[in-house]
Parts: structure tokens; sequence; C-alpha cells
């Protein structure tokens, strides 16, 4: 009998132990707690914790609430963010602010943008506002300006080399003295008043009535009057521009009151203790330089001016630099042939009618005007096609418009000139020495 009772509470202890282990008792923790939850919220049995999608879901963060429909947390931080004035961003739902790239990107600074496709801020650059020197363009990566792939130092001026690839080349200014209030633009090599070249007769100068001085801002190309009350001897003659009696006129050499103005051509000034030689003869310069009466050195620009470099300088082969020069400025350039140029990389071969003395010379074009296009300055014609080359601006007296025409050899004839798409022939540059010639249409 007492075995019997034993075997059956031995039975009833499995059976209840294997009842237990199978889940057979009750398992949903949200009835065994009351738990009520707030809509639309709904209680995991599971855990007894109020989730969004109920068993099985999950527990929305702060700044999140449960969409119904979906069964997923939704941010509500990005409910009332306007991210217009942040172009290329979006609202961070973790924590409500614009970012580059959204949840999890970053935010830009004030001198940044948004770049939607790499999710990344890049330097906010507006290359429609960023004006560029000559040859040189805006690099929409950082806003600076470049010539070719590289940026030019300052003083340097970007010019385009054989082949047409593009190369920064010294300072345009080097060798150049500009008159009264002109100042040399290192970009082109020009003397400007305020960005403009003064046309002959002209001066930089103030407003009217502001003979003391002004910004310079305030300059401005005006008729010149420096000139009244004064007189000039031996030959000079006064330039409006700063009052000063030239051998020559405008844009000549400034003679001392012991010198001779000697026309030439090309006009120099000459005697002065300093300028006399030992056999009682006058010194006497070449390359359209003077002799400065104070030292007895041949410059370009006379009194005050400067000298030019001489042959084959530091061992090389080039010649010495002769002195061009007008009304607004004087600089020493190396002379060429326009006919077959030897100029250094950057720089290309110009015969120039406005100077004092015509001349051809290398220098770095300043404008890229093509045939048939009006100039103003001898370097504004320079032409890519067919090879990058410079171009005549024919008929070109300062205060009078050329026009750009191509530079030709004369004994070439026509064979010197493009025949397409116009027949032409080549003429003789008036004034220029023999053979210098440019392509006339037919």
């Amino acid at each position: 009998m007492l075995k019997n009772i034993v075997l059956a509470a031995s039975a009833a202890f499995v059976v209840g132990a294997v009842t237990a282990s199978c889940g057979g008792g009750s398992t949903n923790l949200c009835l065994d707690r009351n738990v009520s939850c707030d809509a639309p919220l709904t209680c995991d049995p599971s855990d007894g914790v109020c989730k969004c999608g109920g068993r099985g879901g999950i527990v929305c963060a702060e700044g999140f609430s449960c969409d119904p429909v979906s069964n997923t947390c939704l941010s509500s931080r990005c409910s009332r963010v306007d991210c217009t004035d942040k172009p290329g961003t979006s609202c961070d739902v973790l924590d409500g602010v614009c970012k580059c790239g959204g949840t999890g990107g970053v935010v830009c600074t004030a001198t940044e943008e948004c770049n939607p496709a790499a999710k990344a801020c890049q330097p906010r650059i507006n290359c429609g506002q960023v004006a560029c020197p000559l040859n040189q363009t805006c690099d929409l990566a950082t806003g600076h300006c470049k010539c070719g792939g590289a940026e030019c130092t300052p003083g340097q001026s970007c010019s385009v080399a054989m082949g047409g690839s593009k190369t920064c080349v010294a300072n345009a200014c080097t060798g150049v003295t500009c008159t009264g209030n002109n100042v040399c633009d290192s970009a082109d090599g020009l003397c400007k008043c305020n960005g403009v070249v003064c046309q002959s007769g002209e001066a930089c100068a103030c407003p009217p009535g502001m003979d003391a001085g002004c910004a310079s801002n305030q300059l401005a190309c005006r008729s010149g009057n420096a000139c009244a009350n004064v007189t000039c001897a031996n030959n000079t003659t006064c330039d409006p521009v700063d009052g000063l009696c030239k051998c020559g006129g405008p844009g000549g050499p400034v003679c001392s009151s012991s010198q001779i103005c000697n026309l030439g051509p090309p006009p120099q000034c000459q005697g002065g203790a300093q300028c006399t030689l030992a056999d009682g003869g006058v010194k006497s310069c070449s390359g359209g330089t003077s002799c400065d009466p104070e030292d007895g050195k041949c410059k370009c620009g006379g009194r005050g001016g400067i000298v030019c470099a001489p042959a084959n300088v530091d061992g090389g082969m080039q010649p010495a630099e002769i002195c061009v020069q007008n009304p607004v400025q004087q600089a020493c350039r190396r002379p060429c042939d326009v006919r077959s140029p030897d100029c250094p990389t950057g720089t290309y071969c110009y015969y120039d009618s406005s100077a004092a003395t015509p001349a051809a010379y290398c220098a770095t074009p300043t404008d890229n005007k093509v045939e048939d296009d009006a100039c103003t300055v001898a370097t504004a014609c320079f032409s890519t096609n067919p090879a990058p080359r410079s171009v005549h601006c024919l008929g070109l007296v300062l205060g009078q418009t050329g026009i750009c025409r191509a530079y030709c050899d004369v004994a070439a004839g026509t064979a010197g000139c493009i025949q397409v798409p116009r027949p032409q022939t080549c003429l003789q540059i008036p004034g220029a020495p023999a053979g210098y010639g440019y392509c006339n249409p037919m």
C-alpha cells in the first residue's frame, strides 16, 4: 500500500515538472502584471514591456514616436526643422540638426557648403564671382585662380606656351618705370591709372579741386595740364602728363639743364659732366637709352631712368635689352625679329609702332585679341590658331585704335600668309625694318 502511494507521488512530480518545462504554465506577463500601454504602443507578452509593434517590437528612443501603420519608430525631432536655407543638407533624425549626409552626417562650417552627392562638406566656392587675371581660370574646388594646374605667385602672370599649355612667367613689371601716378599692372606689364591705360596727352590725376592728393581709387585719366608755365629748351618738349621737359616729347628721355637733346632717331640726351668723354666728345647710348648726367650710365628714360640688361648676362646668349618708351612708361625689353622670333617661354615677339622709337621686342601677351579684332596696345593681339603666336596691331598709335593682323615675311609674299578662309598677301609694316610684314586680305 505504501509502495503504491510513493510511486503515485513520484509520477505526479515528474508530470508536473515536464508540464512546467514545456511551457504549459502562464507566459503572458502583460496579463500577469496587468500592464496597460498608451496607444499606439502594445504590450509584448514575453517581457511585459510596451513596444511599437507589440510582441517582437521595439522600444522607441527619446524623440521618436510609434507609427501604428508601419509599426516602426519615427523621429519627431525633424517635424519642425526646415533645411532649405542649407542647400544639400537634410535633417538628422537623432538630434534634429541639418547635416550634410542627413542622419549620421556632418555640420558644414560657415565657409563650407554641402555636396549632397559626396555627402561631404567642401569650400563654399562661387567662381561666378571670382575675377581671374588673363589666361587664368577659377578652380571650382578651391576658388583660386590657376594658370593651367598651378597657382602663379604674386607678381607672376599666366602665358600660353607653345603647344597651348599655360605657364606662370616672371613679373611683367620687371624693368618697367611708370610716369606720374600710373602703376604697373603685374598681370600684363602695362602702366595704368586705377586699372585704365591713359592715352597720349592724358595724366593720371585726382579730381579737380583735390590738388593736395586723393585716394588711389579716385585717380582717373584726365587731360594733362602739367605744362602750364613750363618752358623747355635744347630741343626738348614738355610732357603734359608730368610737366617734365623730354627729348622727343612725351615718352622721351628726360635731359638735365646741362644736356642737349639729340632728336635722333632715336632721341637721346647728350652732354653733361658725367656724359662727356675724355677727348671732349659726348657719350652716345644705344638701344633707345640716354646718358644719365648724374652717373654717366646709359638708361631707359635718361636722367633717373633704369639700366637695361647687357648682352650675354650670366654667360647666356641673349641680346642686350632695348629701351621701349611711350608717354606713360619706359621699359627694358629683349629685342626680337617678328619673322623668326626666339623669345623666352611664355613671351612672344611684337612690333610696337606706338613706342616713342618703334621696335620689336619680346613680351607677355596682354590680351587674346585675334585677327580682325580692334587693339589699343601692341601686345593685345594673340592667337592660338593654328598654334600660339603673336599678332600685329596694325595702325596703332597712342590715342588711336589699331586692328590685329598676322605677321609675315614680306619676301614670302602670299606664301607667308594662311589662305583659308580668305586669300591674303604679305605687306610691309609701315615704319618697321624692311621685311617685317603683316597679312592683308586680298
